[in-house]
């Protein structure tokens, strides 16, 4: 038992050298234990290391006796005038900090800053047992979102909407719109689920981000496949999107305060025609497609013209031009595939996406396109080195498509038996599949390559099995 206890006492507390009394006591360890151990290791007074760090003589006296509590910026000094990294004490001050926002919310900004997530969860556990601190912590994860700095916010979201799943209110539903936006990422198993748990939620998201949460639970499930949920999110988007424009410009309620989006009410209405046109295309209705396209060409009932309002709509109208080339191809019509191609090439952001749709319709049509791979397989390969987003998507949003657009340029060279280019894009999509998760095109890539199995060298196959030996293993992990 004595051992035992001394060995917790060993843990908890640190050997401090007092050099007055030339004893070694046991003392807890705390940012004054620390500080009182570095002015004696380099033999100075309390003053001359006031003097050394800047801060007043009689604060520092006051903290190191336990008087009075340490800020934020003199405990930055203090670290600095020790030579330390910066937010090295922090963990023991939030220990040593009351549940106190006027302390608390500085220093969980300041952590965002330093990226010392860990000491946020401290932070904010210390606060949640008062639910007059949810309000303050969900404006610091909102302004800590607007900037940029989703990890920290996404970390503060979690626990107002934990601390508020009872509550049913607009917070809440907000709360689960960022949570969405913040854990989307290339692995497509993580996002299928972030938008099933963002779904039970979307109805009470409140007016003024509504739009923009339909739009991207819409975007999300496109980018999985979901063409039906995707469907009915766009078809809502277009609703509300009317409902809310035609109030808006009802004389009847011109002085009734409207509750404004982000952007131009009308665009949300046009992009969602734009996107029940890509959702008909993507299921090969291809007179559906049109008559959504007819949709967001045709802008004469758009009231405004300002300057933004009509380079919104000059960019719809860009759109329905190239999209009513890319329906002709892919109804067949090889006429238009160097009118598109020279369409594409003069847009950059456009293009790779665009090259996704023009492999499908020559693998439904057979016919030949070597000449434009070739033209663009430095822009194919930089974004297989780089990733990230193209254009105003995303990376999360096109790396499923751009994964099976890989697999078709090499199911495209294999059936021109062109082997070699062949085999390699196949294991670039093999590679890409593997690294955001998607188990289709995994299969996919699978069955192609034991299809052709006899036509590929010893060392195609050893990368093969190398790779295959990492997705069996990431899914051993996962049974």
């Amino acid at each position: 038992m004595v051992f035992h206890a001394l060995n917790y006492l060993y843990k908890s507390f640190s050997l401090v050298w007092n050099m007055d009394l030339e004893v070694i006591s046991l003392v807890p360890t705390d940012i004054s234990t620390e500080l009182l151990r570095y002015i004696k290791k380099e033999a100075l007074s309390i003053s001359s290391f006031a003097n050394k760090s800047g801060i007043n003589s009689g604060t520092l006296s006051r903290f190191i006796n336990r008087q009075q509590p340490l800020s934020l910026s003199n405990l930055d000094v203090i670290t600095r005038a020790m030579n330390l990294e910066e937010g090295y004490f922090y963990s023991l001050y939030v220990n040593e900090s009351s549940p106190n926002w006027r302390r608390l919310g500085p220093f969980i900004m300041r952590c965002a800053e330093l990226g010392k997530l860990d000491c946020i969860v401290q932070a904010i556990d210390m606060m949640m047992d008062n639910p007059a601190y949810s309000p303050l912590l969900f404006d610091s994860a909102e302004e800590l979102y607007h900037k940029g700095n989703k990890e920290a916010a996404l970390i503060i979201y979690k626990k107002v909407a934990e601390g508020e799943k009872y509550q049913h209110s607009e917070r809440l539903s907000l709360c689960h719109y960022r949570i969405f936006t913040c854990s989307l990422n290339s692995d497509q198993e993580n996002n299928l689920d972030c938008a099933i748990q963002f779904e039970s939620y979307i109805q009470r998201v409140p007016e003024a981000v509504q739009l923009d949460a339909l739009k991207d639970l819409t975007n999300t499930l496109l980018s999985l496949r979901k063409w039906n949920k995707a469907k009915t999110y766009a078809q809502e988007m277009g609703r509300i999107a009317r409902m809310l424009y035609a109030q808006k410009h009802d004389q009847n309620r011109s002085n009734r305060k409207h509750t404004q989006p982000a952007k131009p009410l009308f665009g949300y209405i046009l992009y969602s025609d734009l996107l029940l046109g890509s959702i008909a295309a993507d299921n090969d209705d291809y007179d559906q497609a049109q008559y959504y396209l007819s949709r967001y060409e045709d802008q004469s009932w758009i009231i405004e013209t300002d300057e933004r309002a009509e380079e919104t709509k000059a960019q719809f109208r860009d759109w329905a031009k190239g999209n009513r080339l890319l329906y002709q191809l892919m109804k067949g019509n090889t006429d238009v595939l160097e009118p598109y191609v020279e369409y594409i090439s003069s847009r950059e952001n456009e293009i790779l996406r665009a090259l996704f749709k023009i492999i499908q319709a020559a693998k439904i049509h057979h016919f030949e396109i070597d000449t434009y791979l070739e033209r663009f397989e430095g822009l194919i390969r930089e974004h297989l080195h780089r990733g990230g987003t193209v254009g105003s998507y995303p990376g999360h949003l096109i790396d499923d498509r751009f994964a099976n657009f890989l697999t078709d340029i090499g199911e495209y060279y294999l059936r021109r038996n062109n082997i070699l280019k062949g085999i390699q894009y196949i294991l670039d999509g093999l590679e890409v599949s593997y690294r955001i998760n998607s188990s289709a095109n995994i299969v996919r890539c699978c069955t192609t390559i034991e299809h052709f199995r006899h036509k590929f060298s010893h060392s195609v196959l050893q990368k093969y099995a190398a790779i295959m030996k990492e997705v069996y293993y990431r899914y051993e992990k996962k049974s």
